[in-house]
C-alpha cells in the first residue's frame, strides 16, 4: 500500500512559487508579488492593512465560481455585498459623507479606464509549471473576464502591461506562446470551464477541492461533522442525470404506450363509426336498388300498358260491332212503334175535346217544369239557410229579412276571419320562437355537458373553434367564469354578483403561448358572434404583499377560486380593481357609499352617481348565470325551463289547431252567406206554391173534359200502351245499348290514350333493362290489362314506403355516425389532455358534414389495425426490453456503486487518518470514519422499489405479457413514486444514507478510544484537533495526495487566514504537524502579534501595510531578513 507519508516534502506535488496581483483592492497601479518558491510561508501586517483583500485575491484564482467562495472570511461574518469583484477591481477604500449632503459616498482608487490582473505560478518537482491566471476589464460599465492556464512562468509586469480593451493583449500572447506545435496558453471560456480545467492539471479528485480549499482559507470549528464528511470528503455524484436518462428512456416507453393507448381508444370509437358506415352503404345500396326498380318500373309498365292495351283494344272493338248490330235491330223496333204513336194520335186530334186536353197537358208539363226548379232551387235555400241558422221555407218578408241578415252575417264573418287569421299569426310566431329557443335550450345543455361549466351559447362555440384552430385545450384558454364561483355560504347575494361579473366572466384568458395564433384566427374568421379575450402575460401578483385582508362584506369575500390554475392571482386582482363592489344589506347602509355599491336585489351603484337595475328576465333567469365550474344546477334549471318551454310549445299547436278549425267554420258561413245574399236575389227564385196551384187547376180541367169523351179514353189508352212500350224500348233499351255503346267507346278510347301515351314515354326512355326489375317482381308477370294500373299504384306506394324507410334508416345512420364523428374530431378534455396529438391525428379526416367520404375514416381504421398498432407494440416491446434489461439495471448499479464508492472512500480515508497522530502526549491514537446506513423508511423504500425493478428473467419468459406485467408492476411505480421531487432529491442522495460519526483507536493496539457523533461534547481545543484532523484527510483525498502514482500531479498548498486569533498555541502547533506529515505548503495569514506560533517552520514573510488609509503595500522576503528587521525595530524602540 502507499502511504501518504512516503514521499518527502521535496518530491511532493505542485506548490506555490509566487503570486502577482495588479489593481486589486487597495493594492493599486503596481504589481505586487509574493515569492514564497514552494515553501511555508507567512503573510502578516496589522488589521486592516490589507492582508484578507491578498487572500482574496488568492481565492479569487483558485475558486474561481462566485457561489462557492467567501470574501474576508477572517471577519467571521458573511458580508454580503461588502466585497466583491467589481469593488476589489475599482479600489475601494471606504466611505466619505461630503458637506451638504445626505448620505456616504463610496472612495475608490480607480475607475472604469482601469483593468486587474491576478496570477499565480505553481511548479513540481518533475519541473512541470503551470501558471493561472485572470485579468478583468470593464466594457461599457459592465465588468469582463478572461480566465487563463499557461504552462510557462508568466509575470504581469512583462506579459500583461500592454492591455487594452479591444483585446490585442491577449493576441500578443496567443502570438508569443502558441506559434508552436503545442500550444503554452490555453484561454478558458468562464469559471465553470477555468475550475474544472485547473483541477485536472493540479490532480484533484473533483471540483469540490476548490470548495475544500475556500473551507480551510477560513477554518473553522466544525459545528456538523455528519455533514461535513458528508459534502466535503465523499464525491457528489449527479444522480438526477441518472434519473433524466431513465425517465427519458420510461417517457419514450411511455410515448409508445400512449401511442398504443391511443390507437386502441380511436379503433374503440372508429369500430362503431364504421359500422354505421356499412349500415350506411347498405341503405345506399337499398336505395339505389329501389331507385333503380323505380326507374325500370317506368318502362316495364309503359310496355305492359301498350302491349297489353293493344290486346285489350282489339277484344273491346269486337265488343263494340257486336252492341251497334245490336242497337239497329232496337232502332227498327222504335220505328214501328212510332209509326203506331202517329196514326193513333191523328185519331185522337180529330176530336176537339181532345185538342183541349192536350193544350193542358202542354201546359201542366210547363208549370211542373218550373215548378220542380223552384222546388230545387228551395232546397239548397233551406241546406243554406240551415247551415246559418236562418229561418227555413220563408214567406216573402222572412226571404228578405234572411237576405239582409246574411250579408250582415257575412261581414261578420270576415272580420273574424281577419281577427283569427292575426291569432293564428301571433301563436305561428311564437311556435316559431318556441322552436328556437327549445334547439338553442338543447344545444346548451349537450354544450354544458360535454364542457362541465355554466357558458354555453354562441360564445362557447367560437371558444370552441378557437382551441381546434391553435391546438389548446380548456384549461390553457378557460373563461374567467369557469375559475370563479360564489360561495355556497354566500348564496343570497349570486344574484347581485352575477349582474356585476356577468360580462367580464365570458371573457377568454389567452396565455402569451397562444396569443399570436387566436389574433391570428379571430382576426380572418367571420364569427357569427361576438368574444372578448384578455391577453396573459406571466404574471406576479402583489396580493402577498399587502397584509390587508379582503373586506367581509365586498364582492372579492364572498367568491371562491378553482383550484390549481395559474390564473387565478390575476382574476382576483382584476376583480379587486374594478368590481369590488361593497355589499350591503339595506338601503340605509347603500346610501352611505358614494360608489361601488350593491344590494341582494341587484340595485348596483357605479361611479360618477350612475345607479342601474336590471330585472329583464333573462338577467333574473338563475339558467342564464355564468360563474362556476359545476354546471349540474344549471343544467337542472335549464331542463326545467325546457320542459316548459316544451308544454307552452304543445299548448299553441294545440291552439294553431283551433285556430285553423275556427277559421274553417268562419269560411264555410262567410261562403255560405254569400251565396245566399248573391244567388237569391227574389224571392220568386225559390216561390213554387204558385205554380202548385195552377198545376191543380189545369189538372182538374183536364179531368172534367176527359169524362166527357169515351172515344177519345179509349184512343188515349191504346196510345198510352204504345206510349209506354216506346219510352220503355226508348229509355231503357236503346238507351241502354248506347250506354254500354259510349262506355265502350270511352274504354277504347282510354285504351288508345294509353297506348300512345305509353309508346311515347317508351319511346323517350329508349331500350331499358328491367331484368332486376322482373326478377324481384315475378308475380306481375302474369297480369291482365285490366290489373296494370292497380299493381303500377300498388308497386310506387310499396316502393315509395321503402325508398322512405330506407331513408329514414340511413339518416338516423347518418345522424348518430355524425355525432360520433364530431366525438372523434373533437373528443372530451380529458382524452386532448391524455393524447396531445390526437387533433393533429384526426384532422386531415372528413368533417361529420362530409359522409360522402366516410370511407376515409375506414382507411384509418384498417390502418390502424394493420399497421400503427402492430408498429406501435414492436416499438412498446423493443423500448421495453431496453429499458428492463439495460436502463433499469444502469440506474439500480448507479446507486450500488455509489454506495460501495463511499465505503471505498471512507476505507481510503481511515488509510490516510491512521496515519495522523491525533494524541501523542502520553499514548499515541488515530482518527478513523464510520459510516453508518440510516434506518429511513423512504430509502429503504426506494432500495426496495429499485430491487423489484430487476426482474427474474424467467418469469419474464414464463408469460406473453411478462414485460409488460413487470413494467406496471414493478417500474412504473417506481418512476411514479420518484416523479415527486422532494422525495426525490432526499433518497437517490446517497451520501445520506449514511449517518457519519469519528472514533479515536489506540495507535498500539487499535482498541476503541471514544467515540464522537457530534461535536457538542468536545471541549474548545478537542473540536480544533479534530477538525484539523477531518481536514487532513480530507485535503488529502480532494487534493490528490492518496492517488498512487499521482503524488507529483497532487495539490500541495493550502492558506489559512487568521487561523490561530483564537487557538491556543498547542492547537496551532498540532496545525503545523499535521501539514507537516501531509507535506503541505502552507502560506499562514496572521496580524503580526500571532507570528511566534509559526516562525520557526516558515521560510519567508510577505508583510503588507496600509499607506494614508488609503493605499496597501506589500514586502517581500525571507524570514531571517524579517527578524532581523524585527530586532532592529524593537531595539530602536
Amino acid at each position: 500500500m502507499l502511504s501518504l507519508f512516503s514521499t518527502s516534502s521535496d518530491k511532493a506535488g505542485y506548490r506555490l512559487q509566487y503570486m502577482e496581483i495588479f489593481n486589486w483592492g487597495t493594492f493599486n497601479e503596481k504589481v505586487f508579488r509574493i515569492h514564497p518558491q514552494g515553501n511555508n510561508s507567512l503573510l502578516t501586517g496589522a488589521n486592516a492593512s490589507g492582508k484578507s483583500t491578498y487572500v482574496d485575491a488568492l481565492l479569487t484564482l483558485m475558486v474561481p465560481i462566485k457561489k462557492d467562495r467567501f470574501y474576508n472570511q477572517s471577519s467571521g461574518v458573511e458580508k454580503k455585498g461588502d466585497r466583491t469583484e467589481e469593488t476589489y477591481v475599482y479600489g475601494h477604500y471606504g466611505n466619505i459623507q461630503k458637506e451638504g449632503d445626505l448620505s456616504t459616498t463610496t472612495q475608490t482608487l480607480r475607475d472604469k479606464n482601469t483593468y486587474s490582473v491576478l496570477l499565480a505560478n505553481f511548479s513540481n518537482t518533475e519541473q512541470k509549471i503551470i501558471t493561472i491566471f485572470q485579468v478583468r476589464w470593464f466594457s461599457n460599465g459592465e465588468m469582463k473576464r478572461t480566465f487563463g492556464v499557461a504552462h510557462v512562468p508568466l509575470e504581469i509586469q512583462k506579459d500583461f502591461s500592454s492591455f487594452d480593451s479591444k483585446g490585442n493583449w491577449r493576441k500578443r500572447l496567443e502570438k508569443n506562446f502558441n506559434t508552436g506545435i503545442k500550444k503554452k496558453i490555453e484561454f478558458l471560456n468562464g469559471p465553470s470551464a477555468y475550475a474544472e480545467r485547473i483541477c485536472h492539471l493540479f490532480g484533484m479528485r473533483s471540483e469540490k477541492a476548490l470548495n475544500l480549499f475556500n473551507h480551510i482559507v477560513g477554518v473553522k470549528v466544525l459545528d456538523d461533522l455528519n455533514e461535513f464528511i458528508r459534502t466535503n470528503m465523499l464525491e457528489e455524484l449527479d444522480a438526477e442525470n441518472e434519473f433524466i436518462q431513465l425517465k427519458e428512456s420510461f417517457i419514450t416507453l411511455m410515448d409508445a404506450k400512449t401511442n398504443i393507448e391511443k390507437a386502441g381508444e380511436q379503433i374503440r370509437q372508429l369500430e362503431p363509426i364504421c359500422e354505421h358506415a356499412k349500415n350506411i352503404e347498405s341503405y345506399s345500396n337499398e336505395l339505389k336498388k329501389q331507385n333503380d326498380l323505380k326507374e325500370s318500373s317506368v318502362y316495364w309498365f309503359a310496355k305492359q300498358n301498350a302491349v297489353l292495351g293493344q290486346k285489350e283494344s282489339e277484344k273491346e272493338n269486337q265488343q263494340l260491332d257486336n252492341l251497334n248490330d245490336e242497337l239497329s235491330n232496337l232502332k227498327e223496333k222504335q220505328e214501328e212503334l212510332k209509326d203506331q204513336e202517329s196514326k193513333l194520335r191523328v185519331q185522337i186530334e180529330k176530336d176537339e175535346v181532345g185538342n183541349q186536353i192536350r193544350e193542358l197537358e202542354k201546359d201542366i208539363r210547363r208549370l211542373s217544369s218550373s215548378r220542380d226548379n223552384r222546388t230545387t232551387k228551395l232546397d239548397e235555400y233551406n241546406k243554406l239557410a240551415k247551415t246559418g241558422e236562418l229561418v227555413l221555407n220563408p214567406n216573402e218578408d222572412l226571404f228578405i229579412k234572411n237576405r239582409e241578415d246574411a250579408q250582415l252575417k257575412r261581414n261578420e264573418c270576415e272580420q273574424q276571419q281577419k281577427e283569427q287569421f292575426e291569432k293564428k299569426r301571433l301563436a305561428k310566431n311564437r311556435e316559431e320562437d318556441l322552436t328556437n329557443l327549445i334547439e338553442q335550450k338543447v344545444g346548451d345543455i349537450q354544450v354544458l355537458r360535454k364542457n362541465k361549466n355554466n357558458i354555453s351559447g354562441r360564445v362557447a362555440e367560437i371558444r370552441e373553434e378557437i382551441l381546434e384552430h391553435v391546438g389548446a385545450n380548456k384549461d390553457e384558454i378557460p373563461f374567467i367564469g369557469e375559475l370563479v364561483k360564489v360561495k355556497e355560504a354566500e348564496s343570497k347575494w349570486e344574484l347581485a354578483i352575477e349582474k356585476i361579473l356577468h360580462n367580464f366572466a365570458l371573457n377568454l384568458i389567452v396565455p402569451e403561448k397562444y396569443y399570436k395564433k387566436v389574433n391570428e384566427y379571430v382576426n380572418s374568421t367571420n364569427l357569427r358572434g361576438r368574444i372578448v379575450y384578455q391577453r396573459y402575460k406571466e404574471y406576479t401578483s402583489l396580493k402577498d404583499m399587502i397584509s390587508a385582508q379582503p373586506l367581509s362584506n365586498h364582492v372579492l369575500s364572498k367568491l371562491e377560486f378553482k383550484q390549481k390554475n395559474k390564473y387565478t392571482d390575476w382574476i382576483e386582482d382584476v376583480i379587486k380593481e374594478q368590481f369590488n363592489f361593497a355589499c350591503v344589506e339595506n338601503l340605509e347602509e347603500f346610501s352611505r357609499y358614494e360608489e361601488n355599491a350593491v344590494t341582494k336585489e341587484g340595485l348596483i351603484k357605479f361611479k360618477k352617481g350612475k345607479h342601474e337595475k336590471d330585472d329583464r328576465r333573462h338577467i333574473l333567469s338563475k339558467e342564464n348565470y355564468v360563474l362556476g365550474w359545476d354546471n349540474t344546477e344549471k343544467i337542472k334549471l335549464l331542463r326545467e325551463e325546457l320542459i316548459k318551454l316544451q308544454e307552452e310549445q304543445k299548448e299553441i299547436v294545440k291552439k294553431l289547431r283551433e285556430i285553423d278549425a275556427e277559421s274553417q267554420k268562419l269560411g264555410n258561413l262567410r261562403d255560405c252567406f254569400s251565396e245566399i245574399f248573391s244567388n237569391f236575389k227574389k224571392f220568386d227564385d225559390i216561390d213554387w206554391e204558385s205554380f202548385a196551384i195552377e198545376i191543380a187547376e189545369k189538372e182538374e180541367a183536364k179531368k172534367r173534359l176527359e169524362a166527357t169523351n169515351d172515344k177519345v179514353k179509349e184512343l188515349q189508352g191504346q196510345l198510352s200502351v204504345v206510349q209506354n212500350n216506346l219510352k220503355k224500348l226508348e229509355d231503357v233499351e236503346i238507351q241502354g245499348k248506347l250506354n254500354q255503346i259510349f262506355v265502350l267507346k270511352e274504354s277504347i278510347k282510354k285504351i288508345e290514350e294509353a297506348i300512345n301515351d305509353n309508346q311515347l314515354l317508351i319511346n323517350n326512355l329508349g331500350e331499358v333493362d328491367c331484368t332486376l326489375f322482373e326478377k324481384e317482381n315475378p308475380e306481375l308477370l302474369t297480369i291482365e290489362f285490366s290489373q296494370i294500373e292497380t299493381e303500377r299504384n300498388y308497386f310506387i306506394d310499396k316502393n315509395q314506403k321503402l325508398i322512405q324507410e330506407f331513408r329514414g334508416k340511413k339518416s338516423i345512420e347518418e345522424n348518430e355516425v355524425r355525432d360520433k364523428i364530431s366525438a372523434f374530431k373533437r373528443p372530451s378534455e380529458e382524452i386532448l389532455l391524455k393524447y396531445k396529438d390526437w387533433r393533429s391525428d384526426v384532422n386531415s379526416l372528413p368533417e361529420s358534414g362530409h359522409l360522402e367520404f366516410i370511407s376515409e375514416y375506414q382507411r384509418y381504421l384498417d390502418r390502424l389495425k394493420a399497421d400503427d398498432l402492430p408498429r406501435f407494440e414492436k416499438k412498446f416491446n423493443a423500448y421495453l426490453q431496453e429499458t428492463i434489461i439495460n436502463k433499469v439495471g444502469d440506474f439500480r448499479m448507479f446507486f450500488i456503486n455509489w454506495s460501495d464508492s463511499i465505503k471505498d472512500n471512507i476505507k481510503l480515508l481511515n488509510e490516510s487518518l491512521k496515519e495522523i497522530d491525533f494524541k501523542d502526549a502520553d499514548f499515541k491514537t488515530y482518527i478513523q470514519i464510520i459510516a453508518r446506513k440510516k434506518t429511513d423508511d423512504d430509502i429503504k423504500l426506494f432500495e426496495n422499489l429499485l430491487s423489484k425493478a430487476i426482474p427474474n428473467f424467467t418469469e419474464l419468459e414464463t408469460t406473453i405479457d411478462g414485460r409488460k406485467n413487470h413494467f406496471y408492476n414493478h417500474i412504473e411505480p417506481l418512476i411514479s413514486k420518484l416523479d415527486d421531487e422532494k422525495w426525490r432529491l432526499k433518497v437517490m442522495e446517497v451520501r445520506s444514507w449514511f449517518d457519519y460519526k469519528a472514533e479515536e483507536f489506540y495507535k498500539s493496539d487499535d482498541k476503541k478510544f471514544g467515540t464522537y457523533e457530534n461535536m457538542g461534547q468536545l471541549s474548545g481545543g478537542e473540536k480544533a484537533q479534530l477538525t484539523y484532523t477531518i481536514l487532513g484527510s480530507a485535503i488529502a483525498y480532494q487534493f490528490g495526495l492518496t492517488k498512487e502514482g499521482l503524488q507529483p500531479d497532487s495539490f500541495r498548498f493550502i492558506a489559512i487566514d487568521e487561523a490561530f486569533k483564537s487557538q491556543d498555541e498547542d492547537k496551532a502547533r498540532y496545525l503545523i504537524k499535521l501539514c507537516k506529515q501531509l507535506h503541505l505548503q502552507l502560506l499562514v495569514v496572521t496580524p503580526s502579534d500571532n507570528i511566534q506560533i509559526v516562525e520557526n517552520d516558515i521560510s519567508f514573510v510577505h508583510f503588507v501595510e496600509r499607506k494614508e488609509g488609503r493605499e496597501s503595500w506589500l514586502y517581500d522576503m525571507p524570514i531571517e531578513q524579517f527578524k532581523e528587521e524585527k530586532e532592529r525595530f524593537l531595539n530602536n524602540d
